[in-house]
C-alpha cells in the first residue's frame, strides 16, 4: 500500500499545481464564464482536460503486475463536469491515446472507459449545468467514474484473476486520489464563481449608486455643466486613473491622471474617441498603442469608451481610464457600458419631454394666433363705420380691440386664474355685440368664489367663438350664450352653451370627447383645448359635448379644483 500511496500523493501534489495553474489561464477563465460553448470553446477546452488527463497518465507511474496505477481519470471527469459530454468524450479520447502506447494488460478496459467516463461526466454536467456542480456531486461523479474504470478492468482485462489481485491493491488509493483531485479542482472553479457572484455584486451596487446619483443630471441635455457632474459621480464611484465625457467633437468634462493635455473644452484627441463616433459602439483599448493619445508623456495606458446614443444620433461618449497598464476588467466594462445605456435613456427622455413641450408650445401659439381674420376685418368695418355715428363707441371698440389683440399675441403666461380669462371674454363678446347689436346676448353666472380657479389661457373665448360663428350668426335672429361655473367634490367645471344651430345627429360623434376634429370647423379649437386639458391635467382634465339640432350646443370643461384666492377678481362685471 505504500508503494502506491505515495506516487499517488506526489502525483496529487502536482496535479493541484496544475489545477491551480489551469484555473487561472485567461482561456479557462473566459470560457467558464460562457453559458454556451462555440466550436472553438469547445477545442480549447477538450486540449486543455485531455492534456490533463494525457498527463495523468505519465505523472509517478506505478507499474503493478504489468498494470499503470495513475491519475487519468480525473482530468477526463474534469472536461466532463465543466464542459459536457463533447468535451469529456474529446478529453478521454486525448487521455486514452497515450494510455494506450504505454500498453499493459488492462490497456484495453483503460481505453475504453476513458470514452465512457468523459461521456458519463459530460451527461451530468447536462443535467445540473457547469455551476451547479456541487462538491457532493464532483466527489460522486469521481466515485462512479472510477467504478466505470474497476468495472471495465475486471470485464475485459486477461487474466481475470490478475486484475481481481491489482484492484485489490489500487482500488482505494486510485479512488480516493481521484475523488480528492476532482473534488479539490470543482472547489477551485466553485470558488471563482463565487468571486465572480460578488464582484458582479459589487458592480451592481456601483451601478445602482451612479445611476441614483446621476438620476436627474442629464435633464436638461448634455452640457459641459451637466458633463462635470457626471463625470465627478463616476470618478468618485469608480476610482479610475480618470473619467472623460465627451460631445462626438469636444472634451465635454476630465478628472483624474492626464489632465494637464486632457482639456475641458478641446478637441477629441484620442484614437479610441474617434474610433468610438465612427463606429458608434463600445471600444475597449488594452494598450497604450490602442489608446492613441499624441501626447507621448501620457501616463494612460488603457480604456474603456461608451456612446450615449439616442435613436440614430451620437450625442457623446463617457470614458474610463487606466494607468500604470492596470488591466481593464470585464466586470468595468459592462459597468460602463450598463451606465451609457441609462444616461442615453435619460436624454431619449430629455429629448423627448423637450420635443413634446415644443409641440405643446406650437400649439398653444397656433391657438392665440387663431384670430378669425373675418373677425378682425368685420370688427375694423364696425369701428369704421362708428368713427362716424358714434366716435365713444367706436374708441370703446378700439380699445377692446386692442386689449384683445395685445392678450392674444403677447401673453406668454400659461395659466391663468378665471376672472383674467373672463375679461378676455368680454372684450371678445363686446366686439361681437357691436357687430351683431339686439341678436347677440351674454349671461355670465359664476360664483365669486370659483373666479379665483386656475385654468389654462385661452380656454374659455375659443368656446364663445365657437358659439357666436357656428351656432348663432348663421341665425337671421342670432341668440344667447351662456357661461355657467360650478364645482364637485374636487373638479371644476365651466360650460359654454347656446341656443343656436346645434349639430346633426349624424355628425355629433365627431364631435365626442376622444375624436374631436382638428382639421376644419370649430373642432380646431376644440381638439386643441382638450389636448392641453390632457396634457397639464392627464385623465382629471377634459371635455364634453352636448348638442341638439336647432336647439343648441353646449360644450364643459372639466379640471382640478385649485383656486388661488391671493389672485383675486370678478368674473362679472
Amino acid at each position: 500500500m505504500k508503494q502506491i500511496l505515495l506516487p499517488i500523493i506526489y502525483n496529487l501534489s502536482i496535479f493541484g499545481m496544475c489545477a491551480f495553474w489551469v484555473t487561472h489561464l485567461k482561456i479557462f477563465r473566459k470560457t467558464l464564464y460562457l453559458s454556451l460553448y462555440s466550436t472553438t470553446d469547445r477545442l480549447l477546452l477538450i486540449l486543455l482536460f485531455g492534456s490533463l488527463a494525457a498527463l495523468g497518465n505519465y505523472l509517478s507511474v506505478v507499474d503493478i503486475q504489468g498494470a499503470l496505477a495513475n491519475n487519468r481519470t480525473t482530468g477526463i471527469v474534469l472536461g466532463g463536469l465543466l464542459g459536457g459530454p463533447l468535451v469529456g468524450i474529446g478529453a478521454g479520447i486525448l487521455g486514452a491515446i497515450p494510455r494506450y502506447y504505454l500498453g499493459g494488460f488492462t490497456m484495453p478496459a483503460a481505453v475504453i472507459s476513458s470514452v465512457l467516463v468523459g461521456l458519463v461526466s459530460g451527461i451530468i454536467s447536462e443535467r445540473y449545468g457547469k455551476r451547479g456542480i456541487t462538491l457532493k456531486i464532483a466527489f460522486f461523479t469521481a466515485l462512479i467514474s472510477e467504478a466505470i474504470l474497476k468495472s471495465m478492468v475486471l470485464l475485459i482485462s486477461d487474466p481475470f484473476e490478475s486484475a481481481i489481485e491489482l484492484e485489490k491493491k489500487i482500488a482505494l488509493p486510485t479512488i480516493t486520489a481521484t475523488c480528492v483531485a476532482t473534488v479539490f479542482f470543482v472547489s477551485i472553479v466553485r470558488h471563482i464563481f463565487a468571486e465572480e457572484e460578488k464582484v458582479q455584486t459589487r458592480s451592481a451596487v456601483q451601478a445602482m449608486r451612479v445611476i441614483r446619483s446621476a438620476d436627474q443630471v442629464l435633464t436638461k441635455g448634455l452640457t459641459e455643466e451637466s458633463a462635470d457632474l457626471l463625470a465627478r459621480i463616476i470618478y468618485q464611484e469608480l476610482q479610475p486613473s480618470a473619467v472623460a465625457v465627451t460631445s462626438p467633437t469636444t472634451v465635454l468634462a476630465y478628472i483624474g491622471t492626464g489632465s494637464d493635455h486632457h482639456i475641458k473644452g478641446n478637441p477629441i484627441m484620442t484614437l479610441v474617441s474617434k474610433r468610438v463616433c465612427l463606429m458608434r459602439q463600445s471600444v475597449i483599448a488594452r494598450t497604450k498603442e490602442e489608446l492613441g493619445c499624441p501626447s507621448e508623456t501620457c501616463p494612460l495606458t488603457g480604456a474603456i469608451e461608451a456612446p450615449l446614443i439616442v435613436g440614430e444620433k451620437l450625442l457623446g461618449s463617457i470614458k474610463l481610464f487606466k494607468a500604470e497598464n492596470h488591466a481593464i476588467l470585464p466586470y468595468e466594462i459592462e459597468l460602463i457600458e450598463g451606465i451609457a445605456r441609462f444616461l442615453s435613456a435619460q436624454l431619449a427622455n430629455h429629448q423627448a419631454e423637450r420635443q413634446e413641450k415644443l409641440l405643446h408650445e406650437a400649439e398653444y401659439r397656433i391657438l392665440k394666433a387663431q384670430v378669425n381674420p373675418h373677425f378682425l376685418f368685420n370688427t375694423l368695418a364696425t369701428i369704421h363705420v362708428l368713427i362716424r355715428t358714434d366716435s365713444e363707441a367706436a374708441r370703446r371698440l378700439t380699445r377692446d380691440l386692442s386689449n384683445l389683440l395685445r392678450r392674444t399675441l403677447e401673453s406668454g403666461r400659461e395659466i391663468v386664474p378665471l376672472w383674467e380669462e373672463m375679461e378676455t371674454v368680454r372684450k371678445y363678446v363686446r366686439i361681437e355685440q357691436a357687430r351683431f347689436g339686439n341678436r347677440l346676448s351674454i349671461d355670465i353666472q359664476i360664483p365669486d368664489q370659483l373666479c379665483s380657479q386656475n385654468l389654462p389661457v385661452f380656454t374659455i373665448q375659443p368656446l364663445v367663438e365657437n358659439a357666436i360663428k357656428h351656432g348663432l350668426s348663421p341665425r337671421k335672429e342670432g341668440g344667447h350664450v351662456q357661461i355657467t361655473a360650478w364645482q364637485d367634490d374636487s373638479l371644476f367645471y365651466i360650460s359654454v352653451a347656446d341656443n343656436g344651430l346645434g349639430i346633426d345627429a349624424d355628425r355629433q360623434h365627431i364631435y365626442s370627447e376622444d375624436e374631436l376634429p382638428i382639421h376644419e370647423g370649430p373642432g380646431i379649437g376644440l381638439a386643441n383645448i382638450k389636448n392641453r386639458l390632457s396634457h397639464i391635467y392627464g385623465n382629471q382634465g377634459g371635455i364634453t359635448i352636448k348638442s341638439e339640432l336647432d336647439k343648441g350646443t353646449q360644450v364643459t370643461l372639466y379640471m382640478p379644483l385649485y383656486l388661488d384666492n391671493e389672485l383675486g377678481g370678478r368674473c362679472q362685471e
